[in-house]
């Protein structure tokens, strides 16, 4: 729809004064017209009561010396004259017909006359239809007066002087249309540059200077819109930086979030909630999962937050999505990824329930071997021996259950120290350690080294290899042997520890890392182990920034493989 063009200040200004011209002038106009008029009929009022208290002196007493009066002074005077008699009939008119004339005793001039006064008075002259100005007085006989003028006799002096002062106000008028033609084209020009400002600030050049002028007001304005201008620079500068601030902690949020508006269109998205769902939507109808709509319209109907669990994507995804509606109609949406919580709420659930069965196997055992070694002592007294052996070896498997646990837990989630470590001098030491074992078991223990470091934790690696170690030799039946290399390639550092043990399914490969987890439960537990040195040995390479690998072949045996970033020694 077009915009209605506007006049401008000096279009306004000139239509209000000419407005104003017309209204003043046509009401003084008719002010002063019936001033001038009334003060006209006084005039003529005066001399006509004058002249005719000075003809009632010469009227006659007879009739018919009335009626010659009266035509002697007709031509003499410009009034109408009238003989009334004291009964109200009209002795003598010298405009009108004395049959048709009716009698004028109720007429105000002639009451007044009655009673000894000059009567006067105004109105609508029944006879000639015109308004007329009536003077009667007593005369010496027993007759009344009257003379009359029409009104219209000061019409021609009314219309003289009304033309003369219309003449004075168009010439006034004039003048004043010329002064405020002036006036407004001097306010026009100021508040036309003022406006070009104003209109640099809304179009957000900030950088302006106000224009002088000769008008104190108008300088008052341009100050004003400066200053405006600067205390609007600096709150958009403000609101810049708290929009930008936003804008970057909404971003390193990990949580998506999503600010529907009351229309359903999609106001606000962060980076997070990109990554979550892929993309951007248009609108709420877009949004996926689908589970998302559904929950803002329940939100905006409760008034009240609404949370729940969603599925997403491929692989699948958990999403947590929580919706806070406004009053406004407008609905903010946080999406947060839990899969990884709920991951490792469902692991340490099933390492509770794992670590309490393992617990509870060689307690049970303990106790059970307590009770018979309590009626042995009485009733066989030869058994004591093997029944104290039997709570030795529950009491031990106990406690390197137990320790396994110690170490799993301070593990987790705890960097390496940053030291210097050799590694090939570690493995040494844990070969070292466990060669009484291989060599009683009949097994074979080599270890082929090079020079290698790697910053970490000494005591962590010698742990990580001495799970290692422990799994190879006691996997691996008589006779057989166990490999340890420790080299370096390029920027990695390798421990690999080989075995010709029986090996590991291929269908287990992927879970021997896991918590209490047994390719072969029974062997395990008669070898004593607890199911925890792989998964020892996993958060000991994490934590160091390495990888471990595996490769097995079920009859050949099994080589576990440990990465880490090498570290040359520059020491002296």
């Amino acid at each position: 729809m077009p915009v209605p063009r506007r006049r401008s200040l000096a279009g306004r200004l000139l239509l209000n004064y000419a407005l104003a011209v017309v209204v003043v002038v046509g009401s003084l106009g008719i002010v002063v017209e019936r001033i001038a008029r009334e003060a006209l009929l006084d005039t003529v009022e005066g001399g006509l009561r004058q002249q005719t208290l000075a003809l009632a002196e010469s009227v006659p007493t007879t009739s018919e010396e009335v009626l010659d009066f009266v035509a002697e002074v007709e031509g003499e005077i410009l009034a109408r004259v009238t003989v009334i008699g004291r009964d109200g009939v009209v002795i003598a008119d010298s405009h009108g017909d004395l049959e048709t004339m009716e009698n004028h005793a109720r007429r105000p001039e002639v009451r007044a006359a009655f009673g000894g006064e000059v009567g006067v008075d105004r109105r609508l002259s029944v006879s000639t239809g015109f308004p007329q100005l009536y003077v009667a007085v007593p005369t010496d006989g027993e007759s009344i007066l009257r003379l009359s003028l029409p009104e219209s006799t000061v019409n021609a002096p009314v219309r003289d002087f009304r033309n003369r002062l219309l003449l004075f106000v168009v010439l006034a008028g004039a003048v004043g249309v010329l002064a405020v033609a002036l006036v407004a084209r001097r306010l026009a020009r100021p508040l036309g540059e003022l406006a070009e400002v104003a209109s640099e600030v809304a179009a957000g050049n900030l950088d302006v200077d106000y224009p002088r002028s000769s008008i104190s007001e108008l300088d008052d304005v341009g100050r004003s819109i400066a200053s405006m201008a600067d205390e609007l620079g600096s709150r958009l500068s403000e609101v810049a930086d708290e929009r930008r601030t936003l804008q970057v902690v909404l971003d390193a949020m990990p949580q998506g979030t999503l600010l529907v508006g009351d229309d359903d269109r999609v106001v606000y998205a962060n980076r997070a909630l990109v990554d979550l769902l892929g993309s951007v939507p248009d609108s709420l109808d877009q949004v996926v999962p689908f589970r998302v709509q559904e929950m803002v319209r329940r939100a905006r109907q409760a008034g009240d937050v609404v949370d729940a669990d969603a599925d997403h994507g491929l692989p699948v995804r958990t999403l947590r999505i929580i919706v806070s509606p406004f009053q406004d109609g407008r609905a903010l949406v946080v999406v947060a990824d839990v899969t990884e919580r709920r991951r490792v709420d469902d692991v340490r659930r099933d390492f509770v329930t794992n670590a309490s069965h393992e617990l509870k196997t060689p307690v049970a055992s303990i106790l059970s071997t307590a009770e018979s070694l309590q009626v042995a002592i009485d009733r066989a007294p030869d058994r004591v021996p093997r029944f104290a052996a039997q709570i030795e070896s529950s009491a031990r498997s106990l406690a390197l259950l137990v320790a396994d646990l110690l170490d799993l837990s301070r593990l987790e989630g705890r960097p390496a120290d940053d030291g210097l470590v050799a590694l090939d001098e570690v493995a040494t030491l844990e070969v070292d350690r466990i060669r009484p074992v291989a060599a009683e078991r009949g097994i074979d223990l080599r270890l082929e080294t090079t020079p290698v470091t790697v910053a970490g934790e000494s005591s962590d690696l010698g742990l990580a290899i001495r799970n290692l170690l422990d799994n190879a030799v006691r996997y691996t039946d008589v006779g057989g042997m166990v490999t340890i290399r420790v080299e370096q390639q390029g920027e990695d550092a390798w421990v690999a520890v080989s075995d010709t043990g029986a090996g590991i399914p291929q269908r287990d490969l992927e879970r021997i890392f896991e918590r209490f987890y047994r390719v072969d439960d029974a062997r395990s537990r008669a070898t004593g182990g607890t199911g925890l040195g792989l998964s020892i040995v996993r958060h000991v390479v994490e934590n160091h920034g390495g990888r471990i690998t595996v490769e097995s072949q079920l009859g050949s045996g099994t080589t576990f493989t440990i990465w880490l970033p090498n570290v040359e020694d520059d020491a002296p």
